[in-house]
């Protein structure tokens, strides 16, 4: 998933479009630059979990963004885990692509999977997901621990990106 190889055709309104131009992303309303970037291709198989897991938290203690680490392996490992079964419900056998772009306050995550449908968060009762529950929690918790989140549509290759972002101070925008 460099940004040679996924070319975005739609962004949300909300969130950014992959970067093709050296590192910014752009969002609704604003460029920002991430000059630190990193990017793992994984088979679509559940060890893909925490091997990007293991990735994140690895880079982001490289980085010296360690104190964002274990939210952000958290939410790879929920994104990830969407993708892999995204993935496996496709005749493709196209991998699963995790992308981490980062300045000194920002953090992105972003997940590429060969499926074109969209992702459909649960619908909740009372706001939360049910305690027995065995799925369904991913984009729950994507939504509840990052600022953002979004997705959109790829062309080249066909599929999509599921992003996050979130921020040095763990602040909710």
């Amino acid at each position: 998933m460099d940004s040679q190889s996924i070319e975005a055709t739609e962004a949300s309104t909300t969130g950014p479009r992959s970067a093709a131009n050296g590192g910014a992303v752009r969002t609704a309303h604003r460029v920002v630059r991430f000059p630190r970037r990193s990017s793992l291709g994984l088979g679509a198989l559940p060890s893909a979990v925490p091997c990007a897991r293991l990735h994140a938290r690895q880079v982001l203690w490289e980085w010296g963004l360690s104190e964002v680490a274990e939210i952000a392996e958290l939410l790879v490992s929920e994104l990830v885990t969407n993708a892999v079964q995204a993935a496996q419900a496709t005749v493709s056998d196209m991998p699963v692509n995790v992308r981490l772009s980062a300045n000194r306050d920002r953090l992105l995550v972003e997940v590429w999977d060969s499926n074109v449908q969209p992702p459909v968060p649960r619908v909740l009762e009372n706001g939360l997901p049910e305690i027995d529950a065995e799925s369904g929690r991913g984009l729950f918790l994507v939504e509840t621990l990052s600022e953002r989140w979004g997705w959109y549509p790829t062309r080249n290759p066909v599929g999509k990106v599921i992003w996050c972002e979130l921020g040095r101070d763990g602040e909710r925008n």
